[in-house]
């Protein structure tokens, strides 16, 4: 009788995931501009706090919210029309092109959901992208059945891959919000300077 997948040596995956999962979250929390003021319980309601809030003003904020909306459909619509039409297997970078979209997705929705912080010290979006990419991990290794037929050295490679890949979208958000916040500064300073002549 053949050991089941789950029980496996691919086991390193799935409990390699946890434990990254784990780290990875204590790392978020750890970061400077990690939004201590809300526990991580809490994050559904302020977001959805938010929206109801932003969403109906109309102005620039309403804007990212439905950037995101759309980015979000994009994304969720290149994964399933990859996974329905094979195109996973017949274009091997279409992988990476959805983790990092994303990632940056997910990068932006932390992002624009604890903007005081972000805009503070953008960058515990990267190691929160990290833990929720690595909990997608787990939830594949336990729910999904694409990798049974992999090689353990396979899987490994595409695991790390797909977390370094998912990570490097949440670190392009944080560079851009870091690059918005220096451009809001000048502009702000130039602004007050005009005003002081």
């Amino acid at each position: 009788m053949a050991t089941p997948p789950h029980l496996s040596p691919k086991l390193v995956v799935g409990v390699g995931s946890v434990a990254l999962a784990l780290v990875a979250a204590w790392a978020t929390m750890a970061t400077s501009g990690y939004p201590t003021n809300h526990a991580l319980r809490s994050w559904p309601a302020v977001l959805v706090r938010r929206l109801r809030r932003e969403l109906p003003r109309g102005d620039h904020l309403t804007a990212a919210w439905a950037a995101i909306a759309i980015w979000s459909v994009l994304v969720s619509g290149l994964h399933f029309g990859g996974v329905y039409y094979d195109v996973y297997t017949v274009l091997p970078w279409w992988d990476l092109l959805t983790h990092a979209m994303g990632g940056l997705g997910v990068a932006a929705l932390l992002g624009v959901t604890f903007r005081g912080p972000t805009l503070r010290s953008p960058f515990w979006v990267v190691p929160a992208v990290l833990a929720i990419g690595a909990g997608f991990e787990v939830y594949e290794f336990v729910f999904k059945t694409f990798w049974h037929h992999w090689t353990l050295g396979f899987y490994v490679v595409d695991t790390i891959i797909d977390l370094v890949v998912n990570t490097s979208g949440a670190g392009l958000f944080a560079v851009a919000a870091t690059l918005y916040r220096r451009r809001s500064a000048v502009d702000e300073r130039g602004s007050v300077g005009a005003r002081s002549d």
